[in-house]
């Protein structure tokens, strides 16, 4: 990772300010912000090994990834296989509650993938419960809203997908509001995912897709026509169709946009100077900026925000623009958007 540039006075002011603004993110993953601490304490508390991790500090170094390889090696292997007791969920709360406030994060919008933990014998109804009550105690403790899109997982196949979509139909609460399409593109053209969009769509629930992320604009194209996604993650290969751009721009259609972790897959982009969301942004794209998993990348909102500024990707102003942006491509309510919009605005100086 590139070394952090020292901030000038003014942008050591605007991060401050940044801190005062409250915010929304809309692509985050649950298990991405999982803390060594949490994950050293699932091991030893289920009585765990994985391979060349002896001690605290091992697991550290399996952080600090370098590679897309090492992210999938570190989610799959390692988190997502430390969870062997649906009440072991419990302990991401606490690292998403010290997540928000660090980021003065107010409402998210968090995927949360079931499969493997169902694999792991797990039960959804009791994972629901977990996760419908982890988000009632942080919004009554701290003010901070969170609701969850089940990532059916485009990695196991359409009819696991399907069996994803019937638990929660079956397991209706509060917290969750839609499903999102993860995983693997490659092995997981959208189109096939039709039906399962089509019935989630029928039975109310919000759908958004993965798209773009490491294959070509055709996937965003698929999400859009076949899925009827209201929003795609990361959305980058958009930058390879001029007419794709052009709808985009025309419909409005919010892309959550995760630089750093399209840095570490390296498919469109290798630093932020490379990175299409400035062309994006310019054509008056819906842009909005999230972290995907700020754990495992090392990396929080404000930072994203700042190595944009730092890197003169965008100015003060267009970031502002950005964070409203966010807030309007969330699934709230349009009074909810406007109020928080308007505290954001309170904020800011005249």
């Amino acid at each position: 990772m590139e070394v952090k540039k020292v901030l000038t006075s003014e942008q050591k002011e605007f991060k401050k300010l940044l801190l005062k603004l409250p915010k929304t993110e809309i692509h985050l993953h649950l298990e991405g912000l999982a803390s060594v601490e949490t994950i050293w304490t699932l091991m030893k508390k289920n009585n765990l090994q994985y391979k060349n991790i002896n001690n605290k500090n091992d697991l550290k170094k399996k952080f600090q990834i370098t590679c897309l390889e090492d992210f999938l090696d570190l989610f799959i292997n390692i988190i997502q296989n430390s969870f062997i007791k649906e009440t072991d969920i419990e302990y991401l709360f606490d690292d998403a509650k010290a997540y928000f406030i660090e980021n003065n994060i107010i409402y998210s919008e968090l995927f949360f993938a079931p499969t493997k933990f169902i694999q792991l014998g797990l039960d959804f109804k009791k994972i629901v419960k977990i996760l419908t009550q982890g988000a009632e105690k942080i919004k009554k403790y701290h003010n901070i809203d969170m609701k969850f899109l089940i990532d059916v997982s485009r990695s196991f196949g359409v009819d696991n997908a399907m069996k994803n979509l019937d638990l929660v139909l079956a397991n209706p609460s509060s917290a969750i509001i839609g499903i999102g399409l993860g995983g693997s593109e490659q092995g997981g053209p959208a189109k096939a995912f039709a039906k399962v969009f089509e019935k989630a769509i029928l039975k109310g629930l919000r759908v958004v897709a993965h798209a773009g992320e490491d294959v070509g604009p055709q996937s965003i194209w698929d999400s859009i026509n076949y899925l009827k996604a209201e929003r795609l993650g990361h959305g980058i290969s958009a930058i390879q169709d001029e007419k794709l751009m052009a709808y985009l721009t025309e419909k409005q259609i919010p892309l959550e946009v995760c630089p750093t972790s399209n840095l570490f897959t390296r498919k469109y982009a290798k630093t932020l100077k490379e990175h299409p969301i400035k062309v994006f942004f310019t054509r008056n794209m819906d842009v909005t900026v999230n972290t995907d998993d700020p754990t495992i990348f090392s990396v929080n909102l404000i930072e994203e925000y700042m190595n944009l500024l730092t890197e003169n990707i965008f100015t003060e102003k267009d970031i502002i623009q950005i964070i409203k942006n966010g807030v309007y491509a969330t699934f709230l309510p349009e009074s909810r958007k406007n109020e928080i919009w308007k505290n954001i605005e309170a904020k800011l100086p005249k």
